[in-house]
């Protein structure tokens, strides 16, 4: 067995997921307070402060309601939601998520001298060179998602073979060549029309759908330095999303 450097997320983060887990497996018929911080504080074994900021995260994206004088609460909708558009998640499981069996193809691995839009976003030398992973993403046997990934070849060696894409993603390829693991992404949301899409992609033309949903995703690793520029294809009609959103209308006549 290679040893390989392991990843240390923020405690407050490992306690947002740990509470969100908790979160999904309460029997909220007639109750859902949660404890005080302090009772979670201390079953927890970690400071109320870590908890508060765990629950403040929580907040923002809709799982828990807080009200003054009265506690935290679970939001009973935000966990009839499938596919949150806040947690950034491995797209086998989003597809399993929408309730369909997940296969994924490698379409194309190919190398290529980055443009002047990739060495912006990424970073990267004048003339340095990237690859380009490129996948679809079957649900039930039909297209539901095309992913390309777009990282430097200083980051995974100058000789990354198709069969090394296959049966692992780029950020456990980014790990186990290069220490570099992915702790955050920044998300711009478009859509395109079929002619747009197969023109940015080899395997467009499987897609069943005359339009998509694309992300186009900047990821950055543990020293917040962008490693990863991925642009991500949804048909809709397999994968839907959706998102709580926290108002703050109220603000500027308090």
């Amino acid at each position: 067995m290679e040893l390989h450097p392991m990843i240390k997320p923020n405690l407050s983060s490992s306690v947002k997921n740990y509470l969100y887990k908790y979160i999904r497996s309460l029997d909220l018929e007639g109750n859902t307070k949660l404890p005080p911080e302090n009772e979670l504080s201390s079953n927890l074994g970690v400071s109320r402060v870590t908890v508060r900021r765990a629950l403040d995260e929580l907040e923002k994206e809709g799982i828990v309601l807080r009200i003054h004088g009265r506690g935290t609460f679970v939001n009973p909708e935000a966990l009839n939601i499938q596919v949150n558009l806040m947690p950034g998640e491995e797209f086998s499981r989003l597809i399993e998520s929408c309730g369909y069996k997940a296969t994924v193809e490698v379409a194309d691995v190919r190398k290529l001298k980055a443009d002047g839009k990739v060495v912006r976003i990424l970073q990267l030398d004048d003339g340095e060179e990237i690859y380009e992973v490129e996948k679809i993403y079957l649900a039930n046997g039909h297209p539901a998602i095309i992913s390309i990934d777009r990282f430097a070849c200083s980051l995974a060696g100058d000789d990354l073979q198709r069969e090394a894409a296959e049966g692992t993603s780029t950020f456990e390829i980014l790990r186990k060549s290069g220490g570099c693991f992915i702790v955050r992404d920044k998300i711009r949301i478009e859509t395109m029309n079929r002619m747009e899409m197969e023109q940015e992609t080899v395997c467009g033309r499987k897609m069943e759908c005359d339009s998509v949903l694309v992300f186009h995703g900047i990821n950055y690793n543990q020293d917040n330095r962008p490693v990863i520029y991925d642009t991500e294809f949804y048909d809709t009609k397999y994968i839907k999303f959706s998102l709580l959103r926290v108002k703050n209308v109220y603000e500027d006549e308090i």
